[in-house]
Formats: C-alpha cells, structure tokens, sequence
C-alpha cells in the first residue's frame, strides 16, 4: 500500500448522469438566486459598517435611511405610483416630483409624501419653518426652498434636510440646475447685488460684488460652470438692460450685451450651450457660441403675459394683437422658430410643453394640444394650481388640497 492509497484507494462517485426534472431545474436556480440575495445583503451590511467607520463625517444616518429607499430585496419589478394623495388645503401650497416622492411647500414648512402604491400618501419627512413668500426649486438631485424676498434657502432630499443657508440682505433671485449647483442674488454692504454659487454640497464656489447694477434673474447651465446675469442700471438718464455670462472660474464676465430702454425680465439656458433672455421689449436668442443674437423677435405691442422656459423651449403668452379671444400661446424652439402656436381662451395658470404636445391648465380644467390629431379639455376639481410630469411622461395634476395622476382613460375623454 502507498503512503497516499488513503486517498487513491476512495471508490469515485459516479456522475449522475439523468436530465434532472422542470422541478428540480428551477428549484436549484431559485437556491442560487437566494444565496446572491443574501450575500448582496451582506455586502450592503459590511459597505455601511466601512461607511460609518471610515467616512462616517459625511456618511450621517439621514443619508443611509436616503439609500434604503431605493434599496428594496422584495420589491417587485414593476413600481406603481399611488393614484393620489391628499394633504391640508393651503393657497401657498406648491409642489414638486423628486425621484418619484411628492414634495408640499408652504409659508409654514415643507412636507414630502411618499407616492409608492399601499403607502396612501405616508409622510417621510417634515420640516417646519415659516416663509412670506415661499419658492420650490427640485432638480434630479436635490429639493430646493427660498423664501422671496427673505432671507433664507435650504436643500432637502426626500428625508432630511441637507443645508440650511441664511443671508444678510434678502434674496432677489435663485436657480439650480441638475448638476447640483446653485445661485442666489441677494446684496451686501455697500454693494447693490451680490452673487453666489455653491457646489452640491452647499459650499460656496462663487462670489461676485456689484456696486452700480442691479441683477433681477439669473440661470445656470446645466453643468453649473456657468451662469447668466439679468440686471439694469441707469445711463444717461435711460435705463439699461444688462446682460453678463460668467464661469466660476473666472471673476469677470466673459460675455456682456447691453440693451438701452428695456426692462430686464427673465433668462434660461435652453440646449447644447444656447440660451434666451426676456425683456419688456423683445425676446433674444443665443446659441453660446457668437456674441450677436441668432434670433430676436419683437414684442412691442404684443401684450406679453406670461412666459415659460421649459425642455430647451420658450413658451410666451400674449393678449394682443386681435387674436381670436385675445391670448395666443406660442412655443419657440432654442433657435427661435416657431413650432407651435395655438389660440386660448384665457392666461393659463400653468402651462407644459413635452413631446411636441402642449398642456394649458387652469383651475378647472386641462386643455392638451398633441403633436398629432385634434386638441381636447377635461374638467379637474377647481382647485387646480400646477402641472407636473411623472419620469414615465404621465401628466400630474397638483392642486390646492390634492394631487393625482390622468389616467389614460381621463386623458382620452
């Protein structure tokens, strides 16, 4: 006998060699698929333990809870969205999708409801504060609430607040963009406007101090590199339009424009770099390319009501011009041309573009301009006060006391 005939000498399983059955299949992938559930779970256990141990400064448990959200071993493939949810009547209350979850701003706090389906509305965080003049911003990364004219402006995700950040002289103007990044105008001592930037953690990036001009808008691009600054001064005894393009990176404006005799209104960075500015006078076009306008249309006399910047379009609503029942809405694209133009009836309280289709919403009712076929109108409860998209393109109707989705069949009649 060898030394090793301990080992050699084993009689050798035979293979089996049968076609194992449907059930038994099925019954080994489903062990598998467990084993890696439970080993993803315990991966998740050890990454929060590294997480807290090593980075646990940023790491707090408000931003774990955050995670688990979209952390769900049972859930199914399909998510479905509550068909409604409903919270205290308020005329100051405006909403705002996040990531899928409700969010209610107030002059007395902000509220975010969850809208999975079984859930009826569940509260996952509250934060009470009191603001006159409330505004909501939500990007893809972040919710977003200023108070006009006040002094405050705080981030939130769906479950905590992130920042809260006070200034010493009021806020005039604010913008977010999807990066991240924000913009406040607000004053300093001895300067007539001021402008910030802060990164996605609320850490200042941007300082500028004017002394003779004052900015009325501002928007970011959407990378949060740059921005655009809105504002008048007085010349010669008229007054004047300014325009400025800033990077960050850079103190000075890289671009000026000055328009004598207009009021400065709004401005947004459209697509692809190119943006559009609004005065009282006309409505400019750039391609953030060449100094010059590629487009400017004229609104002398067009009785300009309402204006809207919206998926890398300009939508203006005028009430002159012997229009048919005095108001037209018009849908610009980031050139300037016009794609879509339709008479109304009324100033909208809220209008959408999406997809070629135009939504105008008022208190009592949804009128829908498709890109194709003809337009219709149903009725909502009356208290109707914003519209708002779901990711999957599903129309959101916001009012005063309660939010719900159109259905197809409620869009179809």
């Amino acid at each position: 006998m060898s030394a090793f005939s301990i080992f050699t000498d084993r009689k050798k399983r035979k293979k089996n060699t049968q076609t194992p059955t449907v059930e038994q299949y099925y019954e080994k992938r489903a062990r598998r698929v467990s084993h890696l559930r439970y080993f993803t779970l315990l991966a998740t256990v050890l990454f929060v333990v590294y997480g807290f141990t090593v980075h646990g400064e940023v790491l707090t448990a408000e931003n774990f809870r955050y995670m688990l959200k979209f952390l769900d071993l049972t859930a199914n493939d399909e998510d479905t969205l509550s068909a409604e949810i409903r919270y205290d009547y308020g005329d100051t209350n405006r909403g705002a999708l996040f990531k899928g979850d409700l969010a209610v701003l107030n002059t007395d706090g902000l509220t975010v409801y969850s809208r999975e389906a079984g859930t009826t509305g569940s509260k996952l965080f509250a934060d009470s504060f009191r603001m006159e003049d409330p505004r909501l911003v939500a990007t893809t990364e972040n919710i977003f609430a200023y108070d006009l004219g006040g002094n405050e402006v705080m981030m939130f995700n769906s479950y905590s607040r992130l920042a809260r950040l006070s200034m010493d002289y009021p806020i005039y103007g604010f913008a977010a963009s999807n990066s991240g990044h924000f913009a406040v105008i607000t004053a300093e001592k001895n300067y007539r406007s001021a402008l910030y930037v802060y990164d996605s953690y609320a850490r200042q990036i941007y300082k500028r101090l004017l002394s003779n001009i004052y900015i009325d808008q501002i928007a970011l691009s959407p990378d949060g590199k740059h921005f655009l600054a809105l504002g008048h001064e007085a010349k010669g005894g008229y007054l004047h339009t300014l325009l400025q393009v800033y990077s960050v990176k850079e103190e000075l404006p890289v671009y000026t424009a000055s328009f004598e005799g207009e009021l400065p209104l709004m401005a947004s960075y459209l697509t692809d770099g190119s943006f559009a500015i609004l005065t009282g006078s006309a409505l400019r076009f750039y391609d953030g390319q060449s100094e010059s306008p590629v487009e400017t249309l004229s609104l002398e006399g067009a009785g300009l009501a309402n204006c809207r910047f919206e998926n890398g379009y300009v939508i203006i609503t005028a009430t002159g011009g012997g229009l048919s029942d005095g108001t037209e809405i018009t849908v610009y694209d980031n050139a300037g041309k016009a794609v879509k133009s339709v008479p109304f009836g009324s100033v909208p309280a809220d209008i959408r573009y999406a997809e070629g289709t135009l939504y105008l919403l008022t208190s009592e009712d949804l009128t829908v301009f498709p890109a194709t076929g003809k337009d219709h109108t149903y009725s909502l409860g009356g208290n109707a006060v914003q519209l708002l998209f779901d990711e999957d393109g599903t129309p959101v109707v916001f009012e005063k006391n309660l939010t719900y989705r159109l259905t197809p069949q409620e869009e179809a009649a």
